[in-house]
């Protein structure tokens, strides 16, 4: 078993966050995560940007296609926003 994190891109979105952590959680694949405040994207040499990322998921699964198929009724993917699941490297 993997562990992956889920990156949320972009402004929230107002759909049912509560019907879809329900099931995340009924998953037995979701581990947590947290929505995140005001931050920057810095480049060495270029004026900081904001950041994309506004909040983060943790899953434990055997594929990351596993994680992916958890997308469906995420309220920012169900309108169009961007997600992106990463495979943690363990220590």
């Amino acid at each position: 078993m993997a562990d992956y994190v889920m990156l949320i891109m972009g402004s929230e979105s107002m759909g049912d966050w509560d019907t879809y952590i329900e099931k995340l959680i009924a998953s037995g694949k979701f581990r947590g995560g947290s929505s995140l405040g005001h931050g920057i994207s810095a480049v060495k040499g270029q004026s900081d940007g904001g950041s994309e990322v506004t909040g983060y998921m943790r899953f434990s699964a055997d594929t990351i296609e596993e994680v992916r198929n958890l997308l469906s009724g995420n309220p920012l993917y169900e309108a169009g926003g961007r997600v992106e699941i990463l495979e943690e490297i363990p220590d």
